[in-house]
């Protein structure tokens, strides 16, 4: 008995320094930052530019507009698309987002997704992502994006600089403010 108490004693210590190594919610890494951003970028642009999948054939028509039924399978109800969104972003920044959606609606307890999406700019380029650390409860990711005088994108016009911060909250680390940067 002695030998197995030891042996967890030991095998839980190793799992607490290889966590540490991992770099831990309380201190995220530059590339755990970087990742959480394009994971946010994914989220939020299910209700800019790019839906959630359907198969294109089950769809309801709620009087005003056709909605097809999402065939993501890790997001099959509108509580999934919440609790996703929350994952995400602040509570305030959460609820703003959902509050403002039209695009997706719950009928018979499955997730429908209208194709009313906005078209991308074909003037904006890649954005070059930058992470600087504001406090031990706050970093900032800066999107350099151009923006160019045609769809060739030959002829640079502008830059834009928006900055995206990432909090920590009760719930885990959030970002506070999004926006489409296509």
């Amino acid at each position: 008995m002695k030998l197995f108490r030891s042996f967890a004693v030991a095998a839980a210590l190793v799992l607490a320094i290889a966590g540490t190594a991992l770099a831990s919610p309380e201190n995220p890494t530059t590339d755990e930052v970087l990742s959480a951003y394009q994971n946010a970028v994914k989220v939020y642009e299910w209700f800019e530019h790019d839906p959630l999948p359907t198969q294109g054939r089950e769809r309801f028509d709620s009087g005003y507009m056709m909605y097809y039924l999402v065939s993501d399978p890790q997001i099959k109800t509108m509580m999934d698309l919440k609790q996703r969104v929350r994952d995400t972003f602040t509570d305030s920044l959460a609820s703003f987002i959902m509050s403002e959606n039209k695009m997706y609606r719950q009928n018979d307890k499955q997730l429908f997704v209208a194709p009313m999406a906005k078209k991308k700019n074909p003037k904006r380029g890649v954005p070059t992502l930058t992470v600087k650390k504001i406090s031990d409860d706050k970093y900032i990711v800066t999107a350099q994006t151009p923006v160019y005088t045609d769809a060739a994108k030959t002829t640079l016009e502008k830059t834009e600089t928006v900055e995206f911060p990432y909090v920590r909250t009760a719930k885990g680390w959030r970002f506070a403010y999004f926006e489409s940067l296509l």
